[in-house]
């Protein structure tokens, strides 16, 4: 049986392989075709920082062969997230998942609000579900944006925002993340600012997440990041809460339809709206 221990730095890259092996397992056996290759580059600094910036929330299982799983978990002003949970294909159904999701949401024992976002993996929505979250179905926006009109004033932004930053999110997301904003700047992910308004962040020909301090708001920084979409875009683990963007989707002629993944919802997260959720920093 693997040991599971503390995640240190020197876990990184491992972990990154890891994950990306576990998900493309996932892929191939939904049928589906593997996620976009990953920059190593970029997304090394998320995985480096989760030891620094979360040590309660970071721990692996290791057994002879090397990195077995992988349980990352981020706390930000009261408000906790499981950030990833991945088993080595194989493994997979044999505790080790359980154990580490035991010890990641230890690290919410005095947390006031708790997101987790979900893959489609059955076995993963029974675990989370047992942890009292509350389950909320989500829709997908998908296709590539037409005739976008960009906000007057939509600037890119630099570290000098992460003030306003942590504003936005307090409304939006019940907590500031000022770490998480910092690594995903470390990442190389482009910041875009609405003054006084809101912000998103993108990278990969996508929205990374977003935030705003009213609906009408986030409605205009959701035009500018789209606007920055060349190709196909699929944005996901957009809830009720989201209603607000509908609009815009079908204004840019993206589909909006099911999605294959749900959100795990807890305590005191302001309603959570008007955002857009990260998968890695929620």
């Amino acid at each position: 049986m693997p040991v599971i221990r503390p995640m240190t730095e020197d876990d990184a890259e491992a972990a990154l392989r890891l994950t990306i092996e576990t998900f493309d397992d996932l892929s191939r056996r939904r049928g589906e075709p593997p996620e976009p290759p990953v920059s190593m580059e970029h997304a090394l600094p998320r995985y480096r920082n989760f030891p620094r910036n979360d040590p309660g929330g970071s721990w692996v299982a290791e057994d002879e062969h090397g990195l077995a799983g992988c349980a990352l978990a981020v706390k930000r002003e009261g408000i906790w997230g499981l950030s990833l949970l991945v088993v080595r294909p194989g493994l997979q159904s044999a505790g080790i998942g359980s154990d580490l999701l035991r010890h990641a949401h230890d690290y919410a024992h005095d947390a006031t609000g708790r997101i987790i976002l979900s893959s489609p993996d059955a076995r993963a929505i029974r675990a989370y579900a047992r942890l009292g979250l509350d389950l909320h179905p989500c829709f997908v926006a998908k296709g590539k944006p037409r005739a976008v009109r960009v906000p007057e004033g939509f600037r890119e932004g630099t570290a000098d925002d992460i003030g306003f930053i942590e504003e936005v999110d307090r409304v939006a997301r019940g907590g500031a993340r000022r770490p998480s904003i910092e690594t995903l700047l470390e990442m190389q992910q482009t910041l875009l600012v609405l003054p006084g308004r809101g912000y998103a962040f993108f990278g990969q020909g996508s929205i990374r997440t977003l935030a705003a301090l009213d609906e009408h708001s986030a409605a205009e920084v959701l035009r500018g990041a789209l606007a920055r979409v060349e190709e196909e875009v699929s944005l996901g683990y957009l809830t009720v809460a989201q209603q607000w963007a509908v609009p815009v989707f079908h204004e840019v002629g993206l589909e909006v339809c099911g999605s294959a993944g749900v959100a795990f919802l807890a305590g005191d997260l302001n309603g959570f709206s008007p955002y857009f959720p990260s998968g890695a920093f929620l």
